[in-house]
């Protein structure tokens, strides 16, 4: 049994850079997604809408909610529904914001035109896809990935971004024939690297984002048979794991109608975001619905302009009724079905921008490319029954 001693001077003495008296973390700070529902609900568990910002301890417009810097999070979820592209909303607002960007693409999928409709700036991205330009002979393999990210968290590189996990190749497979078999490889250079890549970036206050794969366990008889490649390290150390799943609806795609042919058009989706593991707020349950852009037309600006009007304090709630200038209704639904009526989005939205350059905001991306009048503004074809209000109004 260890012995009482309250003199902890002479025990600091001795273990003099290892520990200090006090275990009050200080965070290096975030980097918003650009969804402010989904930036609130890491940060603190819960639904904006339904929360007086005015009245919330330690909330400030000023200091930036979302993904935290220091960190590993860990991005995944099925083909097609958007991880990337959360990724370049992210990659966009650090280099906003000042930080240095690194996008390691193993597989080979960048996409320049849905990094900038995002907001990411692709000239000033530090890019690699493993192919080395000095010497196309020799190849990068998964333990160079990993050394390489621990040398760029020493140099100062903000945020890296991983797409994806499951395509890291270890060097005992590169160099393999074909019919070779390996089981676990990957599972078990995470495993021994993933601790050391955390450690960098706590040190360093690197923003680390793991984009990673579905797949599906076939032994799994009763329960949920899905999976991530990489095994349990990369789970285990994540401090915040998002889940980006399609929304399987008739209102999911995002679809206008083509002013010059009268045609329909896909420019976007919905995507269902669930915070899977959060170690910086209390468990938020329900998923978080945000739309997926392909293209630079924004029909649904006034949810955007709403929520940034929330962000920054301009739009305030008061037992469901939401209150801007001298506007007061109840539910967001209907507010913003006001806005809409009383064609007031151009007045909304230069509010909002005002009051984001006051409170030193940086807005999402829609926002920033928001002309008035400008055609990148088109009118949403509504299909099925009409959305379900997220405040329940």
């Amino acid at each position: 049994m260890a012995k009482k001693n309250n003199n902890s001077d002479d025990l600091l003495k001795h273990l003099k850079g290892f520990c200090s008296q006090g275990a009050d973390f200080k965070s290096p700070g975030n980097i918003p997604t650009g969804h402010f529902s989904l930036d609130f609900a890491i940060q603190y568990g819960m639904d904006p809408t339904r929360v007086d910002l005015n009245g919330l301890q330690g909330y400030d417009p000023n200091k930036n909610l979302g993904l935290p810097l220091g960190k590993l999070v860990e991005i995944y979820g099925e083909e097609g529904g958007g991880k990337s592209s959360l990724a370049y909303r992210v990659a966009g607002y650090a280099q906003k914001m000042g930080y240095l960007v690194a996008w390691i693409d193993t597989e080979h999928s960048f996409s320049p035109n849905l990094a900038t409709i995002n907001g990411c700036n692709k000239d000033l991205l530090l890019y690699s896809n493993l192919v080395n330009e000095e010497n196309p002979d020799k190849n990068f393999y998964g333990e160079d990935v990993i050394d390489n990210i621990c040398k760029m968290c020493e140099y100062g590189v903000g945020v890296i971004i991983l797409d994806s996990v499951a395509n890291l190749v270890p060097k005992a497979l590169m160099e393999a024939d074909a019919e070779q078999q390996f089981m676990g490889l990957l599972a078990r250079m995470l495993s021994e690297n993933v601790k050391k890549l955390v450690g960098y970036a706590a040190k360093y206050g690197t923003l680390l984002i793991f984009i990673n794969q579905l797949r599906e366990n076939l032994r799994v008889t009763y329960g949920d048979p899905e999976t991530s490649p990489g095994g349990h390290s990369l789970k285990h150390n994540a401090s915040v794991r998002l889940k980006v799943s399609k929304k399987n609806s008739k209102d999911a795609n995002i679809i206008i109608q083509d002013e010059e042919t009268g045609d329909e058009k896909l420019i976007g989706r919905h995507a269902n975001i669930r915070i899977i593991k959060n170690r910086i707020a209390k468990p938020h349950f329900p998923s978080i619905q945000v739309p997926i852009y392909y293209e630079p037309y924004f029909p649904e600006i006034e949810e955007i302009a709403f929520d940034t009007g929330r962000q920054v304090k301009l739009i305030t709630v008061m037992k469901g009724v939401f209150k801007w200038r001298e506007i007061r209704i109840e539910g967001k639904k209907n507010f913003i079905s006001h806005i809409l009526e009383n064609n007031l989005i151009d007045d909304l939205i230069n509010d909002v921008k005002e009051k984001a350059l006051e409170k030193s905001v940086i807005l999402p991306p829609e926002l920033i490319q928001y002309e008035k009048g400008s055609k990148n503004v088109a009118k949403k074809i509504s299909r099925g029954r009409p959305k379900k209000d997220s405040t329940g109004s």
